[in-house]
């Protein structure tokens, strides 16, 4: 049995999509999935399963469907490839924590699309891809910038979900007292 990160994109989010966390961890725990986790609600689950990455995607977007009537995409990530985005994260000197976000991609976005992206100028607000992960820095805050989740997918055509950095160091925490 492996421990998975699993990101919901887009739940309780400006009162849409409203997924009690609570409700999502009993309908997983009577699904099979072990030791089960939520962290805020805004859709980070810490789990275990002996399923295949793609399978737990797929497994834990139907039960949503089922259960909450809501078509979410959903991200599953292993504590190594959690671990690996913390390592490979460009924004390390004076930065604050809730002002830098992880945002993964199913797909990596295609060369030229990034190209023109990083042409334009965002003053101080940073970001970098690497492989399947956007990172961005945005000194001034989230609603002092034009950058966001959405920007990114419309820009880059990807579809995406994003965390901070204090949530990605919680989420791995919680992974790591999982598997013991």
């Amino acid at each position: 049995m492996k421990t998975y990160l699993v990101l919901l994109r887009g739940v309780n989010v400006s009162g849409k999509n409203i997924i009690k966390m609570a409700i999502l961890k009993d309908v997983l725990i009577d699904n099979n999935f072990k030791n089960v986790t939520t962290y805020i609600q805004s859709g980070n689950i810490v789990l275990s399963s002996n399923l295949e990455k793609h399978e737990i995607e797929t497994k834990v977007q139907q039960l949503i469907y089922d259960h909450f009537q809501l078509q979410i995409t959903v991200f599953c990530l292993d504590l190594q490839e959690m671990e690996i985005a913390l390592q490979n994260n460009p924004f390390k000197e004076n930065i604050e924590p809730n002002k830098l976000f992880f945002t993964f991609l199913k797909e990596e976005p295609a060369a030229g699309l990034l190209a023109d992206l990083e042409k334009i100028s965002f003053e101080n607000d940073q970001f970098k891809v690497i492989d399947k992960v956007l990172y961005f820095y945005l000194p001034n805050g989230m609603s002092n910038s034009k950058l966001s989740n959405n920007f990114f997918e419309k820009k880059l055509k990807v579809t995406a979900t994003g965390r901070n950095l204090n949530t990605i160091h919680k989420l791995i925490d919680l992974a790591k007292n999982n598997n013991n």
